[in-house]
């Protein structure tokens, strides 16, 4: 009996011995109820200038957290906040700064690389401690230049940097 208490106990410590794993880094993530309090505020936004918008919400891999279609919008505004989401996301910055990127030597064919890339104003990055976490796509607008003070007043509500 002894000798199985010796190995019970050679067997618990070994169990509970640090193990020199690899640090991984931590890595943030997009809730859905940030994000539908993301978009919530940012049509809010749209709606106090009376500008209805359809949004979608994005997580860091361009994949649809949370889409609102707003009231009279037209039906291409679902899939082209989502591709403005998406792109602000995979490509990490604002659309507005991509737009004059397919008129730079080197940058002509950004806009076909893939299919949901869309260089159009109104996509912006979600950051959250130095980390994009996701990005929101507004369209509806009479001038994408409105859709992204909407979204830009929404994050600063919301993400403050």
């Amino acid at each position: 009996m002894s000798r199985k208490l010796i190995y019970l106990a050679i067997l618990y410590f070994m169990l509970t011995l640090p193990v020199n794993a690899a640090e991984l880094p931590t890595k943030y993530f997009l809730p859905t109820s940030t994000a539908e309090s993301i978009a919530k505020a940012a049509i809010a936004e749209c709606n106090k200038i009376n500008v209805p918008i359809s949004v979608s919400v994005v997580n860091d891999q361009g994949r649809l957290v949370y889409f609102y279609r707003g009231e009279s919008t037209g039906s291409n505004t679902v899939h082209t906040s989502y591709r403005k989401a998406y792109t602000s996301a995979t490509l990490k910055v604002p659309t507005s700064q991509l737009t004059l990127a397919v008129e730079s030597t080197g940058y002509s064919q950004l806009g076909k690389m893939e299919d949901d890339i869309l260089l159009l104003t109104g996509g912006l990055p979600l950051l959250y401690d130095g980390s994009v976490v996701g990005a929101i796509g507004l369209s509806g607008a009479p001038n994408p230049i409105i859709e992204e003070d909407c979204g830009k007043k929404a994050l600063s509500q919301l993400l403050p940097q």
